[in-house]
């Protein structure tokens, strides 16, 4: 999950700024103040919000991986591991039977 600092707009995945605290309103929901690594300015994470674009990008990238075939060549497993692992690690947070019955057939079909 991204996190784009507002002062200097670096964009990298949230655990590469410091954690500083978290930072909890029942209105808005729970979230964490971060620092930038690049300028050093707090930076707010919203879990929910982050969320919902996670939602979103699981879905782009099971389209990405349902049309990768087993002799589309090397170039294109590659990527088909390094989907699975993705949509893995996402589902963690997730814990959907279908998306996991997905990867677990998509797996088999491309690497068995």
């Amino acid at each position: 999950m991204d996190l784009e600092c507002r002062t200097c707009g670096y964009k990298a995945d949230y655990m590469e700024f410091a954690y500083l605290c978290q930072n909890c309103c029942p209105a808005s929901g729970e979230s964490d103040l971060r620092r930038c690594p690049r300028c050093g300015a707090e930076c707010v994470f919203s879990r929910a919000e982050s969320l919902e674009e996670e939602f979103e990008q699981i879905g782009e990238l099971c389209s990405r991986l349902a049309v990768i075939s087993r002799d589309a060549g090397p170039s294109s497993l590659k990527e088909g591991r390094q989907l699975i692992s993705e949509l893995y690690n996402m589902n963690l947070r997730w814990n959907s039977p279908e998306l996991e019955k997905f990867l677990t057939e998509r797996h088999k079909e491309l690497f068995f």
